[in-house]
């Protein structure tokens, strides 16, 4: 018995697969290098394709349907056809067509499957996941724009030649140790960035690479520690347009991002996402983190229940502070609530000084709070 299920097993396993297609090519419409990535989902056939320019690396995202081995993309914002590629799949996966924008101009098309050997790099798997970003990798440029000083110590900032994306690295009087350390991971967290603003794309509008308004402040610096927040408001297609922030507070020693159940602890039970199983981890925050962090910030700012049953900004409710961004800062940390989509506007940030959470700093986090 178990050998026939281990077959239908494999059987249906194949069908998926079989049903369930994506194709990474590159090559050339007319003289212009491109990329592009062709999914074809299930036994509908449904497809849709991803491209981008070399020499641009902004995504251009396109609808499609196909009949056998030919395949017919169109970027068609508002329903008015922009441009549209007829490409025919060749036995050994290579395309071959031709690609007309809005006036009938013809130009030929010619693909073939990427050989990512030559796409080498050390992005995260969230960011290999997506093969196209091998291929941008390779492409990025960053160039120094200024230099700027936070607490008597330079940082240089680096923009990136094709969108919108500016960030920072350590600049010449901090030791050599220290950049060594902290500016290649200053780089990483620009790459996966500047990524994110070149995917930014939907098929209503071209992309400029503005998709994502990124915001870097620097907001904590000793001689151990560096704080800095990232907040983005961005729109990359979809129903709504949406905003949020990231802290870090990164040890200058060894490398080290400390996440914020690194730095408190409100029980001894204290755990983060990647430490342990998602029901430990979400348990303490419901059980210990929200209730306690709640009581702290209420003794500071006094939140009352709203009055009107219609205002969704209910600050004393556990709930919205179960998983706060933060940031760290000179004064205190700051916490911002998270709601629900539809009361965002609800979020606002309050500081909480040192002074009020020295007594929940967790006994593994090296550094007083100050």
């Amino acid at each position: 018995m178990k050998k026939y299920a281990l077959f239908f097993f494999a059987f249906y396993s194949m069908i998926a697969i079989a049903q369930d297609r994506t194709y990474y090519l590159e090559g050339t419409l007319a003289k212009s290098k491109i990329y592009m990535k062709i999914e074809v989902f299930n036994s509908d056939e449904n497809v849709s394709a991803t491209y981008f320019y070399q020499n641009s690396l902004k995504d251009i995202k396109l609808e499609g349907k196909m009949n056998k081995n030919s395949f017919t993309f169109f970027f068609k914002p508002n329903d008015a056809i922009l441009e549209k590629f007829y490409l025919n799949k060749a036995a050994n996966n290579s395309f071959e067509g031709s690609w007309y924008n809005a006036s009938g101009k013809q130009l030929p098309v010619q693909l073939q499957t990427i050989d990512f050997s030559n796409y080498k790099s050390n992005l995260d798997k969230y960011y290999a996941d997506d093969k196209l970003n091998l291929v941008k990798y390779k492409f990025l440029e960053f160039k120094k724009q200024k230099v700027t000083i936070y607490n008597n110590k330079e940082f240089i900032w680096y923009s990136e030649k094709h969108c919108d994306s500016d960030f920072f690295r350590l600049g010449s009087n901090f030791s050599e140790k220290n950049k060594a350390v902290i500016n290649p991971i200053l780089e990483k967290i620009h790459i996966q960035n500047t990524l994110d603003q070149l995917n930014c794309a939907s098929s209503f509008e071209y992309s400029e690479g503005k998709g994502i308004e990124g915001n870097s402040t620097i907001n904590f610096l000793n001689t151990n520690l560096l704080g800095f927040e990232i907040s983005s408001s961005y729109y990359c297609g979809g129903a709504h347009p949406d905003f949020g922030s990231s802290g870090f507070l990164i040890d200058l020693n060894n490398g080290k991002n400390y996440q914020i159940d690194n730095i408190l602890a409100f029980d001894k039970s204290v755990t983060t996402e990647k430490e342990s199983d998602f029901s430990s981890y979400s348990t303490y925050r419901s059980t210990y983190f929200a209730p306690k962090l709640l009581a702290v910030i209420n003794s500071e700012f006094h939140f009352e229940k709203p009055k009107d049953d219609d205002d969704p900004c209910d600050y004393t409710d556990e709930e919205y502070w179960d998983f706060p961004s933060w940031n760290y800062t000179e004064k205190g940390i700051e916490f911002t609530p998270i709601f629900y989509r539809a009361a965002r506007s609800c979020e606002e940030s309050y500081l909480v000084p040192f002074e009020k959470l020295k007594k929940y700093k967790n006994p593994k986090f090296p550094y007083p709070l100050q």
